[in-house]
């Protein structure tokens, strides 16, 4: 008996277990949702630093499914800049001292940056420390292209910048948070943002463009500057198949209430008791056929039969908020800044192929050695 009642027990403890990793899990994905619609456009980028630098942690790991409408893509050179950030911030030493600092010591020995740095690089998988190296000569690239386009940012500038993605997440703690969950430190991300500001500048002069361009382009993606999105509120009746449903859709085209029958018929619930009701849900919240079909449809506007992951719906939409968005002249900063960014993910990348092409970048450990005289065959000592 007392062996079952362990086997029992150990059986509970890992329920236990179980029930709060499932409850961290669902915490965390409520974090993420609350933040989503926080971020202006000029934002976005700045947020997907802080997650870029952890999801490089993981790079063994297999991906988690990217949540629909969280982020933008990432741009080609944030990805390349994350990887060496911490590393970049170590190494530079902000305390000045250089390799030749004193990191540690005890009586017999003491430790400098260096030893540290030697014994980092012995602990890196093959392959890590060429891509660090790459990484680390992509921002020294990006550094002397700067300053042959005469492009300098001033320290205020910067300071700027990082308020703003500070001024994002709400309050200092959640930036802290953020930060701490990501693996980063302040320098770090400063010398991302510091980088990225180059490299929008750089782009800035080589491609001069007009106030009408800006204008063109603030239409076309009015959505993408919202300050707050456009959110509907429906109501739905779930069923299996498509012949339910369209059974119950020609009930409701011959006058039926559309609450009732949901209470009656519908099998979602969650929503059935109240009407089919739903909370007001903006771009992203549903699954994309059911979100595809409620925005297409107009305040009062019912939808023929959809299909969805979940099954067959029929939609009612009872109220719509549409999104707001200022006008251009309040922010035409921020609709330059959010159009450069996007010609440099298009652009950015054949870019920096051409700049280290101009400047004979070579990452030696990526490369084979040249074989010496000493290498050929006929110089090889011959075992005896």
């Amino acid at each position: 008996m007392s062996e079952r009642n362990e086997q029992d027990n150990q059986l509970d403890i890992e329920q236990l277990e179980n029930e709060e990793q499932e409850e961290e899990l669902i915490e965390n994905e409520q974090i993420e949702n609350e933040l989503e619609y926080r971020e202006q456009p000029e934002l976005q980028e700045q947020r997907e630093l802080l997650g870029n630098e952890s999801a490089n942690k993981n790079a063994e790991k297999p991906a988690a499914p990217a949540q629909s409408g969280s982020s933008l893509i990432v741009p080609w050179v944030i990805a390349i800049i994350a990887i060496a950030a911490l590393f970049f911030v170590l190494i530079r030493n902000p305390s000045g001292g250089g390799l030749n600092e004193t990191v540690g010591k005890m009586d017999g020995a003491t430790f400098k940056t260096a030893d540290l740095y030697t014994e980092m690089t012995k602990q890196m998988p093959e392959g890590q420390q060429a891509s660090i190296l790459d990484s680390l000569m992509t921002i020294k690239l990006i550094d002397l292209e700067a300053s042959k386009a005469g492009v300098f940012i001033e320290e205020a500038d910067l300071q700027a910048e990082m308020d703003k993605i500070k001024k994002n997440f709400g309050t200092e703690e959640e930036f802290s948070a953020a930060l701490q969950q990501s693996g980063m430190t302040l320098d770090a991300l400063s010398e991302q943002i510091k980088t990225q500001m180059k490299l929008r500048q750089i782009f800035e002069k080589q491609t001069p463009v007009t106030e009408d361009d800006l204008k063109a382009y603030y239409e076309t993606n009015k959505e993408n500057f919202a300050t707050s999105p456009k959110q509907v509120q429906a109501s739905h009746i779930l069923l299996a198949t498509q012949e339910e449903a369209e059974a119950v859709l020609a009930e409701l085209k011959a006058g039926k209430d559309f609450a009732t029958l949901a209470k009656a018929k519908s099998q979602d619930p969650g929503s059935k008791d109240n009407g089919g009701e739903l909370p007001l849900f903006g771009r992203g919240e549903m699954n994309a056929g059911f979100e595809e079909a409620a925005f297409a449809l107009a305040k009062g506007q019912m939808s023929e039969v959809v299909q969805a992951e979940s099954g067959f719906h029929i939609i009612k939409v009872t109220d719509v908020k549409e999104a707001v968005i200022p006008a251009y002249d309040e922010i035409k900063d921020e609709v330059k800044q959010t159009f450069f960014d996007e010609k440099i993910q298009t652009e950015g990348e054949a870019w920096m192929n051409k700049a280290k092409k101009e400047r004979n970048y070579k990452n030696l450990l990526t490369e084979e050695p040249e074989p010496t005289s000493s290498a050929s065959p006929s110089a090889s000592p011959q075992a005896e």
